[in-house]
């Protein structure tokens, strides 16, 4: 029985221990503006995503423990870093643009660039008035009503977005 034991915690100590290997933070220069790759994914498009999921889950998190005034604040937030798409996604200069050449656009195809971001547009519209909605309900101290805008935010920002813009542009190996 001891040796199962000690087997057995001797596997989970492995399993936790390449668990926390997988987890690495990254890291940008911003002196330089510029990222490290990793998974082919360029950062800090990686880096504003990660900082949107990470808000978006301590949402859900407030919501459940009943916490809305944090709720309110981290919704506020996502409304900040929404604006910041734009600037990450669509830099002055195309060339330069590490997302456009990850999904495959030609910089001097300005046709495409303009569309895509007016389709951006659209769906930077859908999660600042989806976090704001978030933000009222919480600020109203309507746990329903928060959970339920929460759930509004992920199906028509988050999930319409990554369906048309990340999943039909950018291939899996890519992400």
């Amino acid at each position: 029985m001891k040796k199962v034991t000690l087997l057995i915690a001797g596997i989970w100590s492995i399993g936790f221990a390449g668990l926390i290997n997988c987890v690495h933070y990254r890291t940008v220069s911003a002196a330089e503006e510029t990222g490290m790759s990793h998974e082919g994914v360029v950062l800090p498009t990686r880096v504003l995503m990660h900082e949107i999921a990470r808000r978006t889950s301590n949402i859900l998190e407030g919501t459940l423990a009943g916490s809305l005034k944090y709720v309110a604040q981290e919704a506020g937030a996502i409304v900040d870093d929404s604006y910041k798409i734009n600037e990450v996604f669509f830099p002055a200069d195309p060339k330069s643009n590490k997302w456009l050449q990850q999904a495959k656009i030609d910089p001097n195809d300005t046709e495409k660039i303009t569309k895509l971001k007016e389709e951006f547009h659209i769906y930077l519209k859908n999660i600042t008035s989806s976090a704001l909605e978030v933000q009222k309900a919480a600020k109203a101290g309507d746990q329903k009503a928060t959970f339920k805008a929460f759930t509004n935010m992920v199906e028509k920002a988050c999930f319409e977005c990554h369906t048309e813009i990340r999943d039909k542009m950018i291939p899996i190996e890519n992400r």
